[in-house]
């Protein structure tokens, strides 16, 4: 065991972890600079990144600048534990490579987003959540908006990429669009307010029946489905994609030609049917067509804001 004053050099060490800390910082730099930032957290996320890009920055400055001084830093612990830097080039290199590979693959490889592979080991949502619909959240305060007049990219990065999630509604906008939905012969489901769109026409389905829908996403299919059943999905995030659930909803007709993970719009009557013990809406297919994915292809369960 090492004594207490056992002091000892370790720039090599600052430096190293100073280039590692610069890495992560990169990274974090081309996923927003690119807006792929969303294909991993939630946009409302976002801000907490820019927190964390600074002082990663700021850290990693310091440390390098450490490693490369003339001057002799050194190392001493006064207390009982012993926790010291690797002594070995061996250790040494097993270790940081665990920082090193995750940077190198974040550069190399392409982002990609969540599929059935994914959704086969999630809970499939059709229709509507399993638990309370109008998820209350509390009532803040909007942050006050960047000036519209400003060229810098962070600021425009940030503004686009929040646009991509919705403030959550309040009880009486979600009241108005059920009451909207109700009345209305075709619905169009939105991105922006999927989740309570799915959760409307689920609570309400005897008075949606019969009436044209339109949605998109992806193509999703249980084992047990025939081949004119598929379920038309998306993921909905509300922190990260650890969090994603499934939202979807089951659609039935000329499909068996399209493969999962196929993005699709489809257009059709609502029906219900029966699946794993409920009752659900079903979509009986009229017109589907193959769509390219949405530059976001997630959406945001926001929930509905007590006033």
């Amino acid at each position: 065991m090492k004594k207490k004053n056992d002091v000892q050099d370790f720039s090599f060490h600052h430096l190293i972890r100073g280039i590692i800390l610069i890495g992560f910082t990169l990274l974090l730099f081309k996923l927003l600079l690119t807006q792929n930032i969303t294909l991993l957290i939630a946009p409302k996320m976002v801000r907490f990144i820019y927190f964390t890009f600074i002082v990663l920055f700021l850290l990693g400055v310091l440390l390098i600048v450490r490693g490369t001084s003339s001057q002799k830093h050194t190392y001493h612990c006064d207390c009982d534990g012993e926790h010291s830097y690797p002594t070995s080039f061996g250790k040494s290199l097993c270790l940081y490579l665990l920082f090193i590979i995750p940077i190198t693959t974040g550069f190399l490889f392409s982002n990609n987003v969540l599929d059935s592979s994914v959704a086969l080991n999630r809970t499939i949502k059709l229709g509507a959540s399993s638990h309370d619909t109008k998820q209350s959240v509390k009532k803040n305060s909007k942050a006050n908006s960047s000036s519209n007049t400003s060229k810098n990219n962070f600021s425009s990065t940030a503004k686009s990429v929040l646009d991509y999630q919705p403030e959550p509604i309040t009880e009486s906008e979600y009241n108005a669009l059920k009451k909207k939905l109700l009345k209305a012969k075709i619905i169009n489901i939105e991105d922006q307010q999927y989740v309570n769109m799915m959760n409307i026409i689920q609570d309400n389905l005897k008075g949606m029946i019969g009436k044209t829908i339109t949605t998109k996403g992806f193509v999703y299919r249980e084992n047990n489905f025939m081949q004119n059943q598929i379920i038309i999905g998306r993921f909905s995030i509300t922190c990260c994609v650890a969090d994603a659930s499934v939202y979807g909803i089951m659609s039935k007709g000329n499909v068996v030609n399209l493969p999962k993970d196929q993005w699709v719009q489809a257009t059709g009557t609502i029906e219900q049917t029966r699946y794993d013990g409920g009752v659900i809406p079903m979509i009986k297919i009229k017109q589907i067509s193959k769509i390219a994915a949405p530059k976001q292809p997630y959406v945001f369960d926001v929930g509905v804001r007590i006033e």
